[in-house]
């Protein structure tokens, strides 16, 4: 039932216009990307970044399209380390709405 929720919230999180730049993320989606940084160090990173993943897969899941298809974790990873080193202030909610609009560009095109 808590995942039923949690998936509810990330969909209505994910399916609001992009100008509603107000819109509160909870959880590790807080994290900043310097903290971000710092965390990559160690094996604590994980649990932020399972929460990128959880994003990412609902946004597959709430469009219909396979973003996810033949990745993995550690490239999805990456592509957030490359958002961080230039948005330092950014949350990781940025990263990973920026990651899903690019994976769905990547989708719609093929």
């Amino acid at each position: 039932m808590k995942s039923k929720i949690l998936t509810g919230l990330l969909l209505a999180a994910i399916s609001l216009p992009a100008y509603t730049a107000t819109v509160r993320m909870m959880g590790a989606g807080n994290v900043t990307c310097k903290e971000w940084t710092q965390l990559r160090t160690s094996m604590e990173y994980f649990s932020v970044g399972n929460w990128v993943l959880g994003f990412l897969s609902s946004t597959a899941w709430n469009t219909g399209k396979d973003i996810l298809s033949a990745k993995k974790a550690d490239t999805l990873f990456g592509a957030v380390d490359e958002f961080c080193s230039k948005e330092t202030d950014q949350s990781i909610a940025d990263a990973a709405v920026e990651l899903a609009d690019q994976l769905l560009d990547k989708a719609s095109t093929q």
